[in-house]
C-alpha cells in the first residue's frame, strides 16, 4: 500500500528562506531547513526571519514551527492562510517593513478572509523596498491579476534607523484565482515624479 503519510521537502542554507516559506505555506507541504549560517561567527535564523515566521503564524492557523537550539535546523508544517483584520506586527529595526510586506502579499489573496494588518517598524532603509515603491509599483501591478477593489497600503508615520517607529496599515482583499497575465509590451516614460521625507537626528 501506497504511505499517505505527508512528504517532508528538504532545504540547506538561509537563501530564499521568505519564498520558500511562502511555497510552503500556498502549497501546503511541510519544509525542513538546515545548515542555515552555520559555519558563520553567529549561526542561525536571524531575528528579521524569526519575526517573518511570527507574521505567517499570524495570518494562519494551525501551523507549525521546530527551531533547534542553536537556530541552525528548522521544521515547518504550513497551517491555513485566513488572513483576518485589526491584526498587528512589529517588524524589528533590521529589516524594511517592505521586506515582509513582499511575502504578505504572496499569501494575503488566498485567505478565508480579506488581511488588514498593521505593521510596525522602517519604512524607509536600504534594506528592502521603501513602502512608498511597495505602493506606487507593486501594488497596482495587482490589478493585472484581478485584483484591484480594496488594496490598500496607508502610511501612518515613517520610521527609518535607528530607532525605527514607523507605521503602515495593508490591506488586501481575497480571490478565487488570478487571472492569467500577458505583459509584453514596453510601455513608454510619460513622467517622472519623486517623493522626499525627512526625520530629526
Amino acid at each position: 500500500a501506497m504511505s499517505t503519510k505527508p512528504q517532508t521537502k528538504s532545504f540547506k542554507g538561509c537563501t530564499l528562506f521568505r519564498h520558500r516559506i511562502v511555497a510552503a505555506t500556498l502549497s501546503g507541504k511541510a519544509i525542513r531547513i538546515s545548515d542555515i549560517r552555520s559555519n558563520t561567527e553567529a549561526p542561525g535564523l536571524r531575528d528579521f526571519e524569526a519575526s517573518f515566521l511570527r507574521l505567517v503564524d499570524k495570518i494562519t492557523n494551525g501551523c507549525q514551527i521546530e527551531i533547534n537550539d542553536t537556530g541552525t535546523k528548522m521544521r515547518y508544517k504550513p497551517g491555513m492562510i485566513i488572513g483576518g483584520s485589526e491584526l498587528e506586527h512589529d517588524c524589528g529595526k533590521t529589516r524594511g517593513i517592505g521586506w515582509f510586506l513582499e511575502g504578505l502579499l504572496m499569501l494575503a489573496p488566498f485567505g478565508k478572509q480579506p488581511l488588514s494588518i498593521r505593521l510596525k517598524g522602517l519604512t524607509n532603509d536600504d534594506s528592502a523596498l521603501c513602502v512608498d515603491y511597495f505602493r506606487t509599483i507593486s501594488l497596482p501591478l495587482l490589478k493585472h491579476f484581478g485584483i484591484s477593489e480594496g488594496v490598500e497600503l496607508r502610511v501612518v508615520k515613517r520610521g527609518a534607523r535607528p530607532e525605527g517607529g514607523g507605521e503602515v496599515v495593508f490591506r488586501c482583499p481575497i480571490v478565487k484565482a488570478l487571472k492569467p497575465i500577458n505583459l509584453t509590451e514596453i510601455a513608454q516614460v510619460r513622467r517622472v515624479r519623486g517623493g522626499a521625507y525627512a526625520g530629526k537626528g
